[in-house]
């Protein structure tokens, strides 16, 4: 088995394709609530962009300017009106890439919260193999496979793109100054970047992190950073993965 993260393909975990496993019904409300925890001094909301054309066919997007679907779009809505019923947004960033900010102007709509960009939270840049169809690509670029070759697949540049670690270094920048605000921030991106910023959390090395996580469209990933002595020194993984707004 194989893996391309980014445009479409974790085979281990989506079996089913993203567009049957996630066209379910979207849930009006439905406020994420923590009955007795104490309000963290910071928190990071990173949500990702919802299902695009190429999602659904099967192409690598990298940093290929791809729209929303009509579903992608409601998602986009549904995750938007949780997130103004469930939580007081201070702050929304996003990736400049146009799913990311069609996604981003839902959340603004719904949060009044206004939009800022941060190229550091874009998916990986695939370079010249940005929209080729994902169904043979390991077949025909067993390097990048990252199930049989781990690190060294992770490190592999892509021609006039970048590897998985030079993400991975971008999107840990990115997090640590979003970190670094008070309040509840926000930040849309993709599927790659949120996966490693998970995996660090948990301590998974980048090979596990892409391979062995889960981020779907619109799905929410909460980092905290608790009050307390050491506030600000070390940041809690909340949850990952959840769409609160789906039945």
């Amino acid at each position: 088995m194989a893996f391309l993260i980014g445009s479409l393909c974790l085979r281990r975990l989506n079996s089913v394709p993203s567009a049957e496993r996630n066209h379910g019904r979207l849930r009006e409300g439905n406020p994420y609530v923590y009955p007795g925890r104490i309000a963290p001094v910071s928190t990071t909301l990173f949500v990702r962009h919802g299902t695009t054309t190429w999602n659904e066919t099967g192409r690598i997007q990298g940093w290929a300017p791809v729209s929303l679907t009509e579903w992608g779009r409601e998602e986009a809505v549904a995750v938007a009106d949780h997130l103004a019923a469930a939580r007081d947004v201070d702050a929304l960033v996003t990736s400049d890439l146009d799913r990311a900010r069609e996604t981003a102007e839902a959340i603004a709509d719904a949060t009044g919260a206004p939009i800022e960009t941060d190229a550091r939270l874009r998916e990986r840049d695939f370079g010249v193999f940005q929209g080729l169809e994902t169904g043979s690509f390991f077949d025909d670029y067993p390097a990048f496979d990252l199930l049989e070759n781990g690190h060294d697949a992770a490190a592999a540049t892509a021609e006039s793109g970048e590897s998985w670690l030079d993400v991975r270094s971008r999107v840990l920048d990115a997090a640590a100054d979003l970190a670094d605000r008070d309040g509840t921030v926000v930040a849309v991106s993709h599927g790659g970047p949120i996966r490693l910023v998970t995996g660090h959390h948990r301590g998974l090395d980048p090979e596990r992190a892409l391979t062995e996580l889960a981020v779907d469209n619109c799905s929410i990933t909460e980092v905290d950073d608790e009050p307390g002595e050491n506030s600000g020194e070390s940041r809690s993984l909340v949850r990952s993965n959840a769409t609160p707004f789906r039945e």
